[in-house]
């Protein structure tokens, strides 16, 4: 943590909420950006108007607690600055003219200091009065006595930026894109060996593949919010059958899949089709182009580095993926059968390499077409584009999976016009060299 600033705003805001403090109600902002970021807050006070506040100086990584005690029927606005590659400042929300509950307020330039200033005290501009006015959006509308605020640099990487990003660091560019984060170059061996349990012969001839261009892979699988944005952008049909339980139900669909989802669920009854949709709009959206995985990329960040059939050991029980629990992988554990998906940011932990995968939950479509071996698999850990490609691959099982469909190794293919309600997609990006 580092909050930069003199005793006087600490006073500042005891003062603010000491009209309510109950124990674990505040307001709270963390800086999920590469780079050290300024936030400034506005609130309303009684009887004197609005009023600015700050500068707060958050580190990479750090969150900070801006307010302590209930939100409760408290607006809060924020203004929050970083620097760009270029040394210029990037505002996270700028003074949109579409954005409702935008406050202009004044305030001190950015730094490692503290101001306060009231609205109506000013006199004429902010220009005037020697401050700088700022568009501050509102950020909780005083509906819940807490509130987190995750600040994150909502726009695209430049070269330079690409080029100096290292392994498990996180980007995201832009509003409703994935968080992204960055996987290091390497070799692994694709396939099962010999003596791996439930292994079958599709996941061989075991071999070399070389990943030495750098890219990097959605955090977990595309959500059912972050769908849902492409669908209200596009207008694109979902269709109204999606496969469950081997059957293709009519009603069903990516909005209605059998059970019910939330927003940080993966997007499930998503064809092949509405995959690379939804891709040549997210690369629209951000202005880089983002991709499907290749089936080698797709096993090679589910190992991160391990060569046991799941990344976290040699068995498999509930509490650490979701499959079918009545079903015991060898030196497993039963368990619950969820018969859904969950969110994995809420239930599982991330691996090696700081991705939810190999978990289950729902399968993800990759690049490549379909083929029952790995006899002249390309071994560069690009996409194979030959066999047959009516199919394509899927990874990482389901919540409807035997657990071996889990390991690292297993793979499957589904006819590429099927939509079903065990399966998603994540997504990658290439980056420069």
């Amino acid at each position: 943590m580092a909050r930069k600033l003199v005793p006087g705003l600490v006073t500042a805001l005891a003062l603010l909420v000491s009209f309510s403090a109950p124990a674990r109600a505040d307001f709270t902002a963390c800086n999920q950006a590469r780079a050290p970021i300024f936030v400034s807050i506005a609130y309303e006070e009684k009887d004197k108007g609005l009023v600015s506040l700050g500068w707060w100086e958050l580190q990479r990584e750090a969150c900070e607690v801006l307010i302590t005690g209930s939100l409760q029927g408290r607006k809060i606005w924020t203004h929050t600055l970083g620097r760009n590659a270029t040394g210029g400042w990037w505002i996270w929300w700028p003074n949109d003219p579409k954005v409702a509950n935008i406050e202009k307020l004044c305030t001190t330039e950015p730094s490692p200091s503290n101001f306060m200033i009231y609205k109506n005290q000013i006199r004429g501009t902010c220009k005037d009065a020697g401050f700088v006015e700022r568009p501050f959006r509102l950020a909780s509308g005083g509906n819940a006595a807490t509130h987190r605020i995750n600040f994150w640099l909502g726009r695209p990487l430049v070269a330079e930026e690409e080029r100096t990003q290292k392994p498990k660091e996180r980007f995201w560019e832009c509003d409703g894109c994935p968080e992204m984060v960055v996987m290091p170059t390497g070799e692994f061996t694709m396939g099962s060996p010999n003596d791996e349990p439930e292994r079958r012969g599709e996941e061989s001839p075991r071999h070399k593949v070389t990943i030495r261009q750098p890219f990097a892979v959605s955090k977990g699988a595309i959500t059912r919010s972050q769908f849902q944005r492409f669908v209200d952008a596009t207008g694109h049909a979902v269709g109204d059958k999606c496969d469950g339980n081997w059957a293709a139900k009519s009603g069903k669909s990516f909005k209605e899949p059998g059970f019910v989802q939330g927003g940080n669920d993966p997007a499930v009854c998503i064809n092949f089709e509405d995959a690379k949709l939804y891709l040549v709009w997210l690369s629209k959206q951000s202005g880089k182009t983002y991709r499907l995985l290749s089936e080698a990329e797709w096993e090679y960040v589910a190992r991160a580095g391990t060569e046991t059939p799941f990344w976290w050991g040699l068995a498999v029980s509930p509490a650490q993926a979701n499959y079918n629990g009545n079903i015991v992988f060898p030196n497993g554990a039963k368990g619950e059968f969820r018969q859904k998906t969950v969110s994995a940011y809420d239930v599982f932990k991330v691996n090696p390499w700081n991705l939810f995968i190999g978990q289950g939950n729902a399968a993800e479509w990759v690049e490549d077409c379909w083929n029952k071996s790995y006899e002249n698999a390309p071994a560069d850990g690009s996409a194979w584009s030959k066999g047959d490609c009516s199919a394509h691959v899927v990874r990482g099982g389901s919540w409807s999976s035997n657990p071996a469909v889990l390991r690292a190794a297993a793979r499957a293919s589904v006819q590429s016009s099927v939509r079903s309600n065990d399966v998603g997609f994540r997504v990658a990006r290439t980056l420069t060299q």
